[in-house]
C-alpha cells in the first residue's frame, strides 16, 4: 500500500508540473500488470484526484488493460468522477483483443539566434524523453573557431518554459524555431571545426555527444533555400543592389571588419584626404574607390567569400523564420552572388559597403580619440 501511495503522490506532482500524460501512464503500467488487487487499489486512489487529466489517464489504462476486473473497476471509478461533475466520455467495450498504443515521445525542438559580426551565434536543442523530462542543450558556435561554449542537462518541462523565457529576455535578438535536425547538424559541424583547429571541445558536449548525434542527417545547403525559390532571387539585380542596405538594419548594424585588418586601408583613405597634393573632390573619390576595391580584393579571397556566403545564408534563414521575408531575400541574394567569381566592375554590394563602413567607423573612432587627447600647449 505504501508503494501505491508513493506512486499517487508522484502522479499529483507530475500533474502539477504539467508533465505529459503519456509519461505518467508509462510510470503506472508496471503496477497495472501486477496482481489485480494492487492494480485496483491504484485505480481507486487515482480516482480520488478529480481532474480531466486523470479521466484521460484512466481511459487510456482502460484501453491498455486486458483484465476484465480492472476494466470493470476503471468504468466504476470513471462513473464516480462523472458524478463529481467532471466530463467523462463513455468507454465502449472492445470487440477485439487489447490494442496497445505505444507511447510516443514529443518531437525535439531547435532554436537559434542570428550571427554577430564575429561569426558567432547561439543555438539550443531540446530533446524530450518518455518517462523523463527534457534534455536541454545550448551553446555558442563560431563559423571560424567551432564550439565556443556549450552546456546541457535534464530539465523539467515547467522549469524549461521559465528558463526559455529568461533566455529570450536576455538575448539581444529573439531566438527563432529551427528544424531540430538542422541544429544538431550545426552543433556537429562546429564540433568538427573545433577538432580541426586542434582545440579541446567543451566537456559537457562530449558527455552529450551521443544524444546530439543520435540523428545523423546531413545537409548539402542551408535551409534558407527551402524557404523560397532560388531562381526568383538569382540574377535579380534589383534585390542584390539592396545588399548594402542590410548594414543599416538592426541585425547587421554592428557588423564590421576587424581593426587590424582594415587599418592599413583606413590610413590610406586618411592620407588621401589630407594629401598635400592638390586634388579636387572628384580625384579624391577616384582614389578612395581604388582603396576600397583593393581592400575588397585583399580581405576577401575565395575562402573568406565562401565563409561569408554561408554566413549570409544562415542570416537569410533566420530572417525568413522571423517573418522578415524581404530582408531574407536580400541576404540570400548576397549569398548567391558570393558563389560567383569576384566582379571588379560590380562588386558584391554587401561586402563593398562592409569595407567602406569599417574604414570610416575606424577613422571616426580615431578622430574622436584624438580630439579627446589632452593638449600640452599653454594658451596665452
Amino acid at each position: 500500500m505504501e508503494e501505491i501511495q508513493s506512486l499517487i503522490e508522484k502522479v499529483r506532482s507530475d500533474l502539477k508540473e504539467e508533465r505529459p500524460e503519456g509519461e505518467i501512464i508509462q510510470a503506472l503500467l508496471p503496477v497495472l500488470e501486477k496482481e489485480p488487487g494492487t492494480a485496483s487499489r491504484m485505480i481507486e486512489e487515482l480516482s480520488n484526484i478529480p481532474s480531466p487529466q486523470i479521466v484521460r489517464i484512466l481511459q487510456r489504462l482502460f484501453d491498455i488493460s486486458d483484465d476484465k476486473k480492472i476494466r470493470k473497476d476503471i468504468k466504476r471509478w470513471l462513473y464516480r468522477l462523472k458524478s463529481k461533475g467532471i466530463t467523462v466520455e463513455e468507454v465502449s467495450p472492445r470487440k477485439e483483443g487489447p490494442v496497445f498504443r505505444p507511447l510516443q515521445a514529443e518531437p525535439s525542438r531547435g532554436f537559434g539566434g542570428p550571427f554577430d559580426f564575429l561569426g558567432q551565434r547561439f543555438l539550443m536543442l531540446v530533446v524530450p524523453h518518455i518517462g523523463r523530462g527534457l534534455t536541454v542543450m545550448q551553446g555558442i558556435v563560431s563559423d571560424t573557431e567551432g564550439l565556443v561554449d556549450f552546456s546541457g542537462g535534464e530539465m523539467a518541462r515547467k522549469r524549461f518554459r521559465v528558463f526559455f523565457e529568461d533566455v529570450q529576455r536576455g538575448s539581444p535578438f529573439p531566438l527563432v524555431e529551427i528544424e531540430p535536425s538542422y541544429v544538431r547538424f550545426l552543433f556537429v559541424r562546429a564540433y568538427q571545426l573545433t577538432l580541426d583547429k586542434g582545440k579541446t571541445p567543451p566537456q559537457e558536449y562530449l558527455q552529450l555527444k551521443k544524444e546530439i548525434e543520435s540523428i545523423k542527417k546531413e545537409y548539402e545547403e542551408s535551409l534558407a533555400y527551402s524557404c523560397t525559390q532560388e531562381d526568383e532571387i538569382e540574377g535579380n539585380d534589383r534585390i542584390l543592389r539592396r545588399g548594402g542596405d542590410l548594414l543599416k538594419t538592426d541585425l547587421f548594424s554592428a557588423w564590421k571588419i576587424g581593426e587590424e585588418e582594415i587599418r592599413p586601408y583606413a590610413d590610406e583613405v586618411w592620407e588621401a584626404e589630407e594629401s598635400k597634393l592638390v586634388l579636387n573632390q572628384a580625384q579624391k573619390e577616384v582614389r578612395f574607390q581604388e582603396i576600397y576595391q583593393r581592400a575588397l580584393s585583399d580581405l576577401f579571397p575565395e575562402e573568406r567569400r565562401s565563409l561569408y556566403r554561408r554566413r549570409m545564408e544562415e542570416m537569410a534563414y533566420y530572417l525568413f523564420k522571423s517573418g522578415r521575408e524581404e530582408d531574407a531575400k536580400v541576404s540570400l541574394a548576397v549569398a548567391i552572388d558570393l558563389k560567383k567569381p569576384p566582379n571588379l566592375i560590380q562588386p558584391n554590394p554587401f561586402l563593398f559597403q562592409l569595407v567602406v563602413k569599417s574604414i570610416f567607423a575606424l577613422l571616426k573612432e580615431s578622430y574622436e580619440k584624438k580630439v579627446k587627447e589632452p593638449s600640452f600647449i599653454v594658451k596665452p
